[in-house]
């Protein structure tokens, strides 16, 4: 097995320790010199969080340690771990430009997020999730798929949708269960907007030949892109 001593290098570049590899991987701190040696390899389980503490993809990494050496920093939006803010996320599935001066660009990846891959932030641009999300909130989603996040009631999604123009659509919706067991993926607001429409939802991938390109068709879990993870901070413009 190569080398690994490179990690050592990005280590001091990033301000740890070979200490900080031992507690985020859960070994001794031997193991982690068998690592740089080239005398352990890395366990599959162990990629994700070393990933992160590297500032790195999964991806990345798994390069580099191939290697013996640093072949792809792989960090996120390619700028020292940080996310570009996509625009503002409407409740209609609209996603709308930034303007002005003072519109964040950027956002720091969430220090608790295990990898990159499957993130992406929006400024959440009206009332549709009030009741949880002030507006001017900067939101984080991650693919759930990539991060491991259940499909319970209460939790809120990006559901993908093509609206009558034919232009996918990003909305942003709370999955609620009625009091008779029906699912629904519904706008949170303190007074109804015809424009926020809600859709049962059903927890299967679309049948073969399925679409859920307009607000008579459910929503199927191919259709959910995104679960809001985290909420940076509230933007004042």
């Amino acid at each position: 097995m190569p080398s690994q001593a490179w990690i050592r290098d990005l280590l001091k570049n990033k301000g740890h320790k070979l200490k900080d590899v031992a507690e985020t991987l859960d070994i001794s701190a031997p193991r982690v010199t068998d690592i740089l040696k080239g005398d352990r390899e890395v366990q599959a389980d162990e990629v994700l969080p070393l990933a992160s503490l590297l500032g790195m993809t999964a991806e990345a990494l798994l390069k580099s340690l191939k290697a013996g050496m640093l072949v792809d920093a792989g960090t996120a939006g390619g700028n020292n771990n940080r996310l570009t803010v996509k625009g503002r996320l409407m409740g209609d599935g609209q996603i709308e430009p930034l303007v002005g001066t003072n519109a964040p660009r950027e956002v720091a990846v969430p220090a608790d997020a295990e990898t990159t891959e499957g993130l992406m932030a929006f400024i959440l641009g009206d009332n549709a999730l009030e009741q949880e999300i002030r507006a001017g909130s900067i939101i984080i989603a991650g693919d759930p798929r990539i991060h491991h996040y259940p499909m319970t009631p209460g939790s809120i999604f990006l559901v993908k949708r093509t609206g009558k123009d034919g232009k996918e659509q990003l909305a942003p919706r709370q999955y609620h269960r009625t009091d008779d067991g029906g699912d629904w993926m519904v706008a949170i607001t303190n007074r109804p907007n015809p424009a926020f429409q809600s859709w049962p939802f059903i927890m299967t991938p679309a049948p073969q030949g399925g679409t859920s390109d307009d607000a008579q068709n459910p929503v199927y879990t191919d259709d959910i892109v995104g679960a809001v993870m985290w909420v940076h901070r509230r933007y004042k413009p």
